[in-house]
């Protein structure tokens, strides 16, 4: 591999041992394609998945606990509104892009927090008209931010001249960085699309790799099949390559065996009733965001659940395929696959589905939605490339990037889903496995140690009925761990919050615990996250795991950026289903994009409103 990407042959032995050498010598990060360090430019902040920084240095341990607001947008009791902003915002110049789940649109903000300009996709209809006070205005506005199928859940991919993003709506989108423009726009439910589905749909954010941008979707029939409703599944995760300049397609990868009818129907029964499925296999849509290792070659992601069942056989009796909940290698030059290494065998599941099997003992709907993080350990003496990545079962696996092969994970809670846990999980579990719980994604490192975030939502979706199931998240916390993940370095957990609950009289759950479920953002040696029940963005120590800050910024999911000593968050919640009855975390159907820093003039300051 390291040959072919330099030109050389297989006569020049030397300059490969050479250079292999070299590469064993320097730090992993140098390999990656940079841009400027101190930006924040995509989800991950790099395509190794890695959420650190490295360019950051105005904000240190030693002042962390002065940052302040800088700005808001919208300012306070201004009265445009915007919609919840649920992805890591991108920061680039210390211009500040990001799109909306209700009420769905994209902007782009100067650097002092005004509007430079706005993207609505006219597919979607004209853009709303603010409140005016006039009779029926609130029940307008309150079906204005209701969670929306058009809405932008990921975050953007921002180059020299394009801003690249997706909705799961199913398009995808690359416009004019300067005006806002509209360069090109895909559908990928449009019979254009190559394996089009009605319900495509995409959350992950999109890299660069190899010259091309890469998104990563699928069919969310997660939420209809095996119900009584719906004849499905017929549809399927996949990555795909587009030309930056035209949105041409250079490649796709679908993940697993196309769906084919079921004949007759097979149907799987559990306490929560029975599930019939027409069609199968069938995967989920790929809401990883993928990571690219340049050196190799290697685009790796990790994908969802299968949605519907395979045709077993008397020599393969298994109903799932190999390539769900699993995590995926293919050659960004053409999309074919290198390995592929499964995770949680045997998951099959949907939402009218019970997400635990006391039969096998088996938790479902584990899924890997972490970005694999790009790195390197040493095995028996040699630095060695691995991949780590954190799963909904609560672990965090250690891969060899060259084949796959698993290296470790941290121990996994397999008990009931019932308290007291039996078995007494292992001390360094990091969180519970659930539906929604576990390492959802943006797990971080700095190239020293991973950091992993989580939630406990034992309960939830897990219990015989669904009746008893509406459990609400009992612990959250975040996690040091050495790059082999066989040592723990400390442990923050989230204090418990008091009580939630909707508009109503009295709260309706109490002593509630409070999951770390956004992205972790490092930089200068310190750690950012958003915690879901106290709506507090949190500030740690990298090395000791110390809190440095704390900050109230109401109902969020969003995880932070660190760009050039400036924070930047975007709040509101409608997550996970947009009703206050539910009040598993606290709702808020409009959005603030928060911008905080030290006090006084600072380097995004001096940048000012003007022309990039």
């Amino acid at each position: 591999m390291l040959a072919r990407s330099s030109g050389l042959r297989g006569t020049a032995r030397g300059a490969r041992l050479a250079i292999l050498v070299l590469w064993a010598a320097l730090p992993l990060a140098v390999l990656e394609a940079q841009t400027d360090a101190r930006d924040w430019s995509m989800y991950n902040c790099d395509v190794l998945g890695a959420r650190h920084n490295k360019g950051e240095t105005a904000i240190g341990r030693n002042n962390a606990a002065r940052i302040r607001e800088k700005w808001r947008f919208p300012t306070k009791d201004s009265d445009p509104e915007i919609g919840v902003i649920h992805a890591t915002p991108i920061v680039v110049g210390g211009y500040v892009y990001f799109g909306t789940a209700t009420d769905p649109a994209f902007y782009k903000l100067t650097p002092n927090g005004k509007i430079r300009w706005v993207y609505r996709n006219p597919e979607h209809g004209p853009a709303p008209a603010q409140p005016q006070d006039k009779p029926g205005e609130e029940i307008t506005r309150k079906l204005r931010f209701q969670m929306s199928a058009a809405g932008i859940l990921g975050s953007a991919l921002v180059t020299e001249d394009t801003v690249f993003f997706a909705d799961i709506g199913g398009w995808i989108y690359a416009l004019d960085r300067a005006s806002g423009a509209e360069r090109w726009k895909i559908s990928t439910r449009s019979q254009a699309f190559p394996g089009a589905h009605v319900f495509n749909a995409l959350f992950a954010s999109p890299i660069l790799a190899a010259g091309n941008v890469i998104f990563a979707g699928g069919a969310l029939e997660q939420l209809m099949a095996g119900g009584t409703s719906y004849q499905g599944s017929t549809g399927r995760g996949f990555v795909v390559a587009l030309e930056p300049k035209t949105g041409r397609i250079i490649w796709k990868y679908d993940v697993g065996p196309k769906p084919e009818p079921l004949v007759p129907p097979i149907t799987i029964e559990d306490s929560w009733g029975q599930h019939v499925f027409y069609f199968g296999p069938a995967t989920s849509t790929v809401w990883s965001t993928p990571s690219f290792d340049a050196e190799s070659g290697t685009i790796f992601f990790g994908t969802d659940v299968n949605t519907a069942p395979r045709r077993p056989t008397q020599d393969d009796p298994r109903l799932h395929t190999r390539e769900s909940c699993a995590v995926i290698a293919i050659d960004a030059r053409d999309g074919s696959e290198t390995w592929v290494t499964q995770i949680n065998p045997g998951d099959v599941w949907t939402n009218p589905m019970r997400a635990y099997d006391p039969k096998e003992g088996r938790y479902k709907d584990q899924a890997i939605g972490d970005t694999p993080k790009i790195y390197a350990i040493p095995i028996a003496g040699v630095r060695t490339k691995v991949v780590g990545v954190g799963c909904k079962n609560g672990g965090f696996y250690v891969l060899r990037a060259d084949d796959g092969r698993l290296l470790e994970h941290t121990p996994i809670y397999t008990g009931p889903p019932t308290y007291p846990l039996v078995p007494v999980p292992d001390r360094r579990m990091l969180a519970l496995p659930s539906s929604i719980g576990g390492l959802q994604t943006g797990c971080a490192t700095d190239g020293k140690t991973v950091f992993t975030n989580g939630i406990d939502a034992l309960r939830l979706a897990s219990q015989a009925t669904m009746a008893e199931s509406g459990v609400p998240p009992t612990g959250g916390r975040v996690v040091a761990l050495s790059l082999d993940a066989r040592a723990e370095r400390w442990r923050h957990e989230r204090p418990k919050v008091a009580s939630l609950g909707g508009p109503l009289p009295k709260p309706i759950y109490y002593d509630v615990g409070d999951p770390v479920a956004s992205g972790i953002a490092v930089a200068n040696q310190l750690l950012y996250f958003t915690a879901v029940a106290s709506g507090k963005l949190v500030v740690l120590d990298a090395a000791t795991g110390a809190c440095l800050k704390e900050v109230d910024v109401g109902p969020v999911w969003s995880g932070p950026s660190v760009s050039r000593g400036r924070v930047y968050l975007g709040t509101g919640n409608t997550l996970f289903n947009p009703g206050d009855f539910e009040a598993f975390f606290p709702k808020k159907y409009t959005g603030v994009l928060y911008c905080f820093g030290l006090p006084g003039e600072d380097e995004v300051g001096r940048l000012g409103p003007g022309k990039e």
